[in-house]
């Protein structure tokens, strides 16, 4: 086998693999009695920061060596046991910032105004949000999932149910109401009527509260993951940008875990991105 060989970190991990403590590249043992590969830090991550590598098929975890590393720094780590060899290149991952945010949260038109990340921000925050999880392997709920999360999907569904039960509500409301027939605060004088409008305002209420918990759960999830500590209203800051700035807080999310300058966004595909584009680091 060859003594060594360099590629470039891919993304994070899943939670059942045994983590293989990175190498100073200056340390590296002899390659005869241990083969080792050179990475290339694809962004500065800090010491103790895990990721997922991959060659040659394998998968295996790696955990960035004391003091961290900087971007475009050349590190080692093991190959792992039983490898017969590495061939080819590794599948490339997109570099994700650690430490702080990609950009602004109030540049949504960092993409221009035609991108789909600006319009689902605006008008479908919660599919946005739905395939920011999907790249984060969280549920629904915002919590730690797997692999196959289906956190796109319940939200889509979420959002197609919202938007179906609210016409319903609002035909409803309007086939037993004739045109004259409103009290004088606006609402129908019929009580069934009234009773679907109020079920309206109550399924606005209910969705806007719940699209903003899941909002500011996923905001905590990306600041952990990728150690961007809270710059304003310290301790209650997702809550805040979920609460006034909803919008641009998922769409912040969702610029800040993809490479939209270099893949497509994908209106409705579970993370938003082509299925050719590299996963997140």
């Amino acid at each position: 086998m060859a003594g060594h060989k360099k590629y470039h970190a891919p993304a994070a991990a899943p939670d059942n693999d045994s983590d293989i403590v990175a190498t100073p590249i200056n340390t590296i043992p002899s390659f005869e009695s241990q083969p080792y590969l050179k990475i290339v830090a694809p962004a500065t991550l800090p010491e103790g920061y895990t990721f997922n590598a991959e060659a040659n098929g394998q998968s295996f975890r790696v955990k960035v060596p004391e003091g961290g590393v900087e971007k475009g720094q050349t590190f080692g780590v093991p190959f792992p046991a039983g490898a017969d060899g590495y061939l080819g290149s590794t599948i490339p991952r997109v570099s994700v910032p650690v430490g702080e945010w990609k950009d602004g949260l109030c540049d949504c038109c960092q993409h221009g105004v035609f991108h789909p990340v600006f319009w689902n921000a605006w008008c479908c925050r919660l599919i946005l949000t739905g395939q920011v999880m999907q790249r984060l392997n969280l549920t629904w709920l915002g919590n730690e999932g797997t692999y196959r999360t289906t956190a796109f999907r319940i939200l889509f569904l979420v959002t197609a149910a919202n938007l179906c039960i609210d016409e319903l509500l609002n035909y409803l409301a309007d086939a037993l109401t004739d045109e004259d027939d409103y009290d004088e605060h606006g609402y129908p004088a019929s009580d069934i009527a009234k009773a679907f409008v109020f079920g309206r305002v109550a399924l606005v209420v209910s969705f806007t509260l719940f699209t903003m918990f899941v909002v500011a759960r996923t905001r905590a999830r990306v600041r952990a993951k990728y150690r961007i500590y809270e710059q304003y209203f310290i301790g209650c800051e997702d809550c805040c940008c979920s609460v006034w700035c909803n919008c641009c807080t998922v769409a912040q999310m969702a610029r800040h875990t993809a490479d939209y300058d270099t893949y497509a966004a994908v209106c409705c595909s579970e993370t938003g991105m082509p299925l050719h584009a590299p996963s997140i680091v």
